[in-house]
């Protein structure tokens, strides 16, 4: 349990803190006209989003990809663990994009698919393709 923990926590919190920082800028820093006022209430919602999102991917994820690092060092673990927290990220700011383009009403479940189904399934491929990069390093 310790391990699945850890392994949660190295994934969720680089995601976090990579959407964090995404909203910080898009929010607080790039703010104009009319949203100015209203930027800090805006940035704390997208941090309580960010907090969820992060803390799903870490439960979800964590159960397919802790096999894939079990025989790695320390160190390697980490690091792919924190760089698949990562992707997260990358991947959940193109979805936002993309989804932008959705009706909200009928393509909720593309949305879905897209935020949840996707990274379930190819983060075991994502950390075996880190863990090449990794270890030729």
């Amino acid at each position: 349990m310790k391990r699945y923990l850890s392994c949660a926590v190295f994934i969720a919190l680089p995601c976090f803190l990579a959407l964090l920082i995404y909203d910080w800028v898009a929010v607080v820093a790039a703010a104009r006209g009319l949203y100015r006022s209203v930027r800090w209430s805006d940035f704390a919602q997208g941090a309580l989003q960010d907090a969820g999102l992060a803390s799903i991917y870490g439960l979800m994820v964590t159960p397919r990809v802790t096999g894939s690092v079990a025989g790695d060092g320390e160190r390697a673990r980490r690091l792919c663990l924190m760089m698949l927290g990562f992707g997260l990220a990358w991947y959940d700011v193109m979805c936002a994009w993309v989804t932008r383009w959705l009706n909200a009403s009928q393509d909720l479940g593309v949305s879905l698919v897209m935020l949840f189904l996707v990274p379930f399934l190819v983060a075991p491929w994502y950390v075996r393709w880190l863990r090449s990069k990794v270890h030729a390093s």
